[in-house]
């Protein structure tokens, strides 16, 4: 390999480096973060000591929110949990067959029922009747503001992955499917049924995979053999902004003259 191979390659790399960080700087004031604070944090990865302890911690909210995820998901698939034309039936915040506390213990997660409760209350993808009952009313889990540790979740297993992947100690065996579909200068107005059609075929997609997936959780933590799987599924589109170049203006001899005298 020539020495000008190498040095155009490291020269890609630094350039990717430095979008990946740009776009992550970007994401993170967009989320009202401040400079200095970003800094801060760039500072403390390098040195790499305390960042542990702040992972252990985003790790233990992080793992509530993907339990509320397969909590939802089971109040949808589990029959005892439906009424006759398969809507998830409302369930009350007390104790019973049909309440939360209920299908807490179905779904097979740690987190407790009073916290489920809580979260649940605080998401917009639930809705609340005048008993106060609970029901979802789509499958998908959500809490507002939490875009920022969402971003943080993907990226981080999706950076995991793909090193992997990279490893030659793998050989042959792919643990992400790493593929994507770019098509550039397409008309955006006109694209709306195109990524609608999209949207409806991930989401059927991600339903029919995640009931295969969660049989085969263990209800306890083995050491050998167990890991965590991840299935992302996102579409994107962007308008490209041509930058067009002012044409100058003709300045008259008076107002050159007066220009003249400002200075």
């Amino acid at each position: 390999m020539s020495n000008a191979y190498q040095s155009s390659i490291e020269a890609i790399r630094q350039q990717a480096a430095s979008v990946l960080l740009n776009s992550v700087i970007k994401f993170l004031s967009a989320n009202n973060l401040s400079p200095e604070w970003i800094r801060k944090a760039l500072n403390t990865a390098r040195n790499g000591s305390p960042l542990a302890r702040d992972a252990a911690k985003f790790r233990k909210m992080i793992g509530a929110y993907e339990d509320l995820g397969i909590i939802v998901s089971t109040w949808f698939v589990n029959p005892k949990y439906l009424d006759a034309s398969g809507t998830p039936r409302p369930l009350n915040t007390g104790r019973g067959s049909t309440s939360i506390e209920s299908l807490v213990r179905a779904s097979r997660v740690g987190t407790s029922a009073l916290l489920a409760i809580k979260l649940l209350r605080q998401s917009p993808s639930i809705k609340i009747d005048e008993q106060g009952n609970m029901y979802p009313t789509t499958r998908v889990f959500i809490l507002p503001g939490f875009d920022l540790p969402r971003a943080a979740l993907v990226i981080e297993r999706y950076l995991e992955t793909s090193r992997g992947n990279a490893s030659s100690s793998l050989g042959t065996r792919e643990l992400l499917l790493d593929r994507n579909c770019h098509v550039p200068k397409v008309n955006l107005r006109n694209f709306a049924p195109i990524m609608r059609d999209i949207k409806e075929r991930g989401t059927a997609f991600m339903d029919s995979v995640d009931g295969e997936i969660d049989s085969h959780r263990l209800t306890k933590r083995e050491r050998k053999g167990t890991g965590d799987v991840d299935v992302f599924v996102f579409a994107w589109t962007s308008a490209n902004r041509k930058v067009l170049k002012k044409k100058p203006k003709r300045i008259s001899e008076r107002k050159r003259q007066r220009t003249a005298y400002c200075r």
